[in-house]
């Protein structure tokens, strides 16, 4: 996050207001178990950046010395050292240990990071399928797009006011209550709109701007009292600490979250430096030094962390990720010594290029970017195949020409359009944020005997199997679908938003149907891996009103092979490492709970009186899992952790047909 140069009277104490904001940050990313409120950390240095720019700009027009040239001069010299030099290290470091895939999606991050449009990007991307937070090395600088995208206006609203000889602190706390409706609306529909949209987030930066607008006219006699600003730090340091406590990333944000933690920064802010808090600790030697580095270390950290999360396939142990925090520090250190501060207050300061060549310097990681994007992430770096040491597995893994093919694609096809081929996405298959009204008639078919496949987004990977079965006559059979994201065919429950909607909707239609065969499937183990299924014992009471409703046949299907990590990524690692594409993978690369978990399924369907299916048993031996469906074929099982590809979805489906239709 950025901040100001400082304005004439400087206050220590702001600085250390910056160091609890970015330790924040950082302890929170690196250790999100432990901290898990600490992203209120980005809103923190919201209303900091508000208050200082907007006191600069409203000082300067008192002044009659504002200039839009001079500002945005010191906002580039003040912003694009660090920036360039973090994008610049991202992407020379993922040329070394990012997948194609990867290395694509860095590049396009790049120019958005690089124009200040990053939270737009991510906005984009936000979903299920989405890769996760800590596969983005530059998922942080959303916040940064928005506080620059909020600059480029802001002076424009301030100078007008001025011009005009409107009432500053008036239109400021309209504007703000605007914004901050606007968030509050978005959030209840739509968290990743309420996250990301930089309309819903300029408040937090008007919250400061409104301090700044009630500041005293220079001279006049400052308002705070000793008492009074005893009070307003103490009641400031308290809200704060309070949110960081309650907080945590399951709850509606930003909304009233985001305003409690913005309104403690601003008492803390309006204490002034007479208030017990400001005075002892946040002006303190350490405080403040850690506040001076609090840009580049919020740029540093980051990337420090998602490239080591990346290259180990989850998150590292404990002493690395401080060992990853320290070099942050110290990377932060350098760089505000090394080059901010010659830049802006030494030698370079006056130098009439620098402006130019920091956009120029900026500007070329971005176009650095767009090439990396256009060509695919560079999967050349990966596809120089040493002949001889393919053939030497030749017959275990597949020709030459094969593993060629398998790896063309694992470089080039991935995210979301790959995992979703084939699916009924946004039909039959609802994603996370939508609800029961957006299933379409179609999803269940009149045809008889009618199969109704109910379940999670693991459910709605199969369908591609039962229409391929469908359309090739082995067997006649109507299809019915209803399936749904992070969302397990259990009534009662609530892993998240609208999900006991969509089941209660789903028993509904099939009490009207009455399908001749209901097939349930989800990722039973989720809670153990995630946390969301935390209670799945209602699948024996959703049995029983399934029986109720007068369902012949109840097929419960177990799990098909889950990785530890995506299984694109686990075979570009043993590509890169041993220059082998294995057919079949051993334990230590599958999802640890996966096999207890199928044990379990199996003896509850016993206990219920239902058939169950094992999905591991059509892809694993004592040999390992299939990685894909033979030697020649060009698409691994998975895309991700454990939802079947296309070609696998088809050839399970086809292998249970006679389980689940009758022998032909």
């Amino acid at each position: 996050m950025s901040h100001s140069p400082h304005p004439d009277h400087y206050r220590p104490d702001i600085d250390g207001l910056r160091a609890i904001a970015v330790s924040a940050v950082v302890i929170h990313h690196a250790f999100p178990e432990w901290f898990p409120g600490g992203f209120i950390g980005v809103d923190i240095f919201f209303v900091i950046s508000g208050y200082l720019i907007s006191s600069i700009i409203l000082d300067n027009l008192a002044r009659n010395r504002f200039s839009f040239a001079d500002f945005y001069a010191r906002r580039v010299k003040r912003i694009f050292p660090a920036l360039f030099l973090v994008l610049a290290f991202t992407l020379v470091y993922g040329w070394f240990v990012l997948s194609p895939l990867d290395y694509k999606a860095v590049g396009k991050h790049a120019v958005a990071g690089s124009f200040f449009m990053s939270n737009f990007a991510f906005w984009r991307e936000a979903g299920y399928f989405d890769a996760s937070a800590v596969e983005k090395p530059l998922l942080h600088l959303w916040s940064l797009a928005i506080e620059e995208q909020f600059y480029m206006f802001w002076p424009l609203v301030l100078v007008a006011l001025h011009r005009w000889h409107q009432p500053k602190k008036i239109w400021v706390l309209v504007l703000l209550l605007l914004s901050l409706g606007f968030n509050l609306w978005l959030v209840r529909g739509d968290a990743n709109s309420a996250f990301y949209n930089p309309l819903g987030r300029f408040w937090e930066m008007m919250m400061g701007a409104y301090l700044a607008a009630s500041r005293p006219a220079p001279g006049a006699p400052v308002p705070v009292t000793a008492r009074r600003a005893q009070w307003l730090s103490s009641l400031g340091i308290g809200l704060l600490v309070l949110v960081m406590v309650e907080l945590h990333p399951e709850r509606r944000f930003p909304g009233g979250w985001a305003f409690f933690g913005t309104l403690a920064t601003c008492l803390l802010i309006a204490a002034g430096p007479r208030g017990w808090f400001n005075r002892y600790v946040l002006s303190s030697k350490p405080m403040v030094w850690i506040g001076l580095i609090s840009y580049p270390l919020y740029l540093w950290h980051w990337p420090l962390l998602a490239f080591p999360h990346i290259e180990h396939g989850g998150v590292p142990p404990a002493l690395h990720q401080v060992g990853w925090m320290l070099l942050a520090v110290l990377l932060a250190w350098l760089t505000y010594r090394l080059v901010e501060q010659p830049i802006r207050f030494g030698h370079w300061r006056q130098w009439r290029f620098t402006t130019v060549t920091l956009s120029a310097a900026v500007a070329v990681t971005g176009l650095t970017g767009f090439t990396i994007y256009r060509k695919e992430g560079q999967p050349e770096r990966l596809q120089m195949l040493a002949a001889n040491q393919a053939a030497n597995q030749a017959a275990r893994d597949g020709s030459p020409e094969q593993i060629q093919k398998l790896l063309a694609t694992l470089s080039t096809k991935g995210g979301k359009p790959a995992v979703i081929e084939g699916w009924r996405d946004g039909d039959c298959m609802l994603d996370y944020n939508l609800p029961p009204s957006n299933f379409k008639p179609f999803c269940v078919e009149k045809k008889r005997p009618l199969v109704f496949l109910w379940g999670d987004s693991h459910a709605g990977s199969l369908y591609p199997g039962f229409k391929a079965l469908q359309d090739s006559g082995k067997y006649s059979f109507g299809l019915g679908e209803r399936t749904a994201a992070i969302c397990p065919p259990i009534l009662g429950i609530e892993p998240r938003p609208l999900c006991q909607s969509l089941n209660d909707d789903t028993i509904r239609v099939i009490r009207e149907t009455k399908p001749d065969i209901v097939v349930l499937y989800a990722w039973w183990h989720e809670g153990k891996v995630k946390g969301r299924y935390k209670d799945i014992r209602g699948l024996e009471p959703t049995v029983a009103e399934l029986k109720k409703a007068g369902v012949k046949r109840i097929v419960l299907l177990g799990a098909v092979p889950y990785w530890r990590e995506d299984l694109p990524k686990v075979l570009l690692k043993l590509w890169k490492e041993q220059q082998r594409l294995p057919l079949r993978l051993g334990d230590e690369y599958l999802d640890p709970h996966v096999k207890a978990a199928t044990a379990d399924m199996r003896r509850r369907s016993a206990a219920m009186g239902i058939e169950f299916i094992s999905g591991m048993d059509y892809f694993c031996n004592k040999d390992g899992c299939l990685t894909r469906m033979g030697p020649g074929s060009a698409e691994p099982l998975s895309f991700d952790y454990g939802h079947l590809s296309l070609p696998a979805a088809t050839y399970y489906v086809d292998q249970i047909a006679p389980l689940i239709l009758g022998q032909r």
